[in-house]
C-alpha cells in the first residue's frame, strides 16, 4: 500500500492520475479527516483512476459543504474582529487561518477552527481587557458546563510553558469563537520578543471585503507558518496528543510558496531567516513539506535557497523536546516514515539535554 496517496490526494496542486487500486479506501478516508485536508481531497476526486464508493465520495461531499458554512461564519468573525481591533491603542497582526481561509484558499478547502493574534508580550493585558468587554471570558469549553473560566494558574502556567494565553472564547450565533493570543514564535515566551515586534512592525493592511485585515506581510507569515510548525512537530506535548505533524499545515506551507514563490521571494526570504537565526525552523519545515510535496522543489530559486539556509548539523531534524521536564529524545526513522509511524512515542530513544542547545 502506497502511502504517499494520502498526500497527492491532499495536494491543492494535484494534476495526476490518483491511483487508488491497492488503497484501504476506510483508512484513507479517516486520515483525510484526521489530517483536516477534506476540503483538498474532495476537490481532486476527479483525478482518482477507478471507480470508489458513493460513500467516500458522499463523506467527503458533506464535509467539504459543511466547510463552506463554516468558511462564511469564520469570515464574519474575522470582520467583526477587525473592526473591533480598530478602536486598539496597540499593535497586532492576524495570523494563520485568518489571512490563508479569508484570502488563499478558495471556500471550503480550508478550515479554522479559531483566530490566532500576534501581540508584543507587554499588550496582551490590553488585548484581554478589550475582548472581556467584548464578552469573551478567558477560559475553556466544555459540553457540559458550557465555557469554563480558566484558573490564574492555568492563565500564567500557558504563558510560561507554552508561548501562549489561555484561549477567549465566546458564543455568537450559538457557535464557539475561539480567539488564541501569541506573544512568542515557539515555547519559550521570553526568549524571541525582538522578533515578535519586528513581525508585527512589519505587518500590512490587506484587503477582504469592505473593511482591511492587518497581518504579516508574505516573507514574514511564512517564517512564522515555520515557527509554529516546527514547534508543534518538534515538541513532546503536541506528539502526545498526535497534532504534532498534521498535513494542513504542510499544505498552508505548500499553497504559499507556490503563491509567493520566485528568485526575488526567496532572496528577500533567506535575509529575512539570516537576521532572525531561525534556519533550523525553515530549513525544517521547508524539506519535509518537499518531501511531501515534492514539485516545491521545481519552483523558480527553491533550490538555491535550500542550500544557503541548510544548516551545517541536521541532527535537530530527527529531535523532540519536551520543555517542561527538559528532556530531548530522537528518532531514527526518515520524515516520511516518521510521518506514518502509528506510535511514534515508542521509537523515541532520550538523549542528552543542553539547554542552550535547544
Amino acid at each position: 500500500m502506497n502511502n504517499r496517496v494520502l498526500f497527492q490526494i491532499c495536494d491543492i496542486f494535484n494534476d495526476a492520475e490518483i491511483d487508488l487500486e491497492y488503497y484501504d479506501l476506510e483508512k484513507l478516508l479517516g486520515e483525510i479527516i484526521l489530517n483536516r485536508t477534506a476540503g483538498i481531497a474532495y476537490n481532486n476526486l476527479d483525478f482518482i483512476n477507478k471507480r470508489v464508493p458513493i460513500e467516500f465520495k458522499n463523506a467527503l461531499k458533506v464535509i467539504f459543504l459543511n466547510n463552506i458554512e463554516k468558511a462564511k461564519r469564520y469570515k464574519n468573525n474575522i470582520r467583526n474582529l477587525s473592526l473591533l481591533f480598530y478602536e486598539c491603542d496597540f499593535d497586532y497582526a492576524f495570523l494563520k487561518g485568518s489571512f490563508l481561509s479569508t484570502v488563499l484558499y478558495k471556500e471550503g478547502l480550508r478550515t479554522s477552527n479559531d483566530i490566532d493574534i500576534l501581540l508584543n508580550s507587554e499588550d496582551i493585558s490590553s488585548c484581554q481587557q478589550l475582548l472581556i468587554r467584548n464578552g469573551f471570558i478567558q477560559g475553556y469549553y466544555s459540553q457540559e458546563k458550557g465555557i469554563v473560566p480558566a484558573t490564574r494558574r492555568e492563565i500564567i502556567q500557558s504563558r510560561m510553558n507554552y508561548g501562549e494565553t489561555v484561549p477567549f472564547l465566546k458564543m455568537v450565533d450559538d457557535d464557539l469563537l475561539v480567539i488564541d493570543i501569541n506573544f512568542s514564535v515557539d515555547f519559550k515566551p521570553s526568549s524571541n520578543r525582538p522578533i515578535v515586534k519586528e513581525l508585527i512592525q512589519s505587518s500590512i493592511d490587506i484587503d477582504f471585503e469592505d473593511i482591511k485585515i492587518r497581518t504579516l506581510n508574505p516573507v514574514d507569515f511564512i517564517i512564522h507558518l515555520c515557527c509554529h510548525l516546527y514547534k508543534e512537530a518538534t515538541t513532546y506535548n503536541w506528539l502526545i496528543s498526535k497534532r504534532d505533524l498534521l498535513l494542513y499545515k504542510f499544505c498552508d506551507i505548500n499553497l504559499m510558496l507556490h503563491h509567493y514563490g520566485n528568485r526575488v521571494y526567496f532572496k528577500e526570504l533567506l535575509a529575512r531567516i539570516k537576521h532572525f537565526h531561525i534556519g533550523k525552523e525553515c530549513y525544517y519545515t521547508f524539506e519535509n513539506s518537499s518531501i511531501i510535496y515534492p514539485k516545491l522543489r521545481g519552483i523558480e530559486g527553491f533550490e538555491e535557497f535550500m542550500e544557503q539556509v541548510r544548516p551545517s548539523d541536521l541532527n535537530y531534524m530527527k529531535q523532540i523536546l519536551f520543555p517542561m521536564e527538559k528532556k530531548l529524545y530522537e528518532y531514527s526513522m526518515g520524515f516520511e516514515e516518521w510521518f506514518f509511524c502509528e506510535d511514534r512515542i515508542s521509537n523515541l530513544k532520550e538523549i542528552p539535554y543542553e539547554e542552550n542547545g535547544v
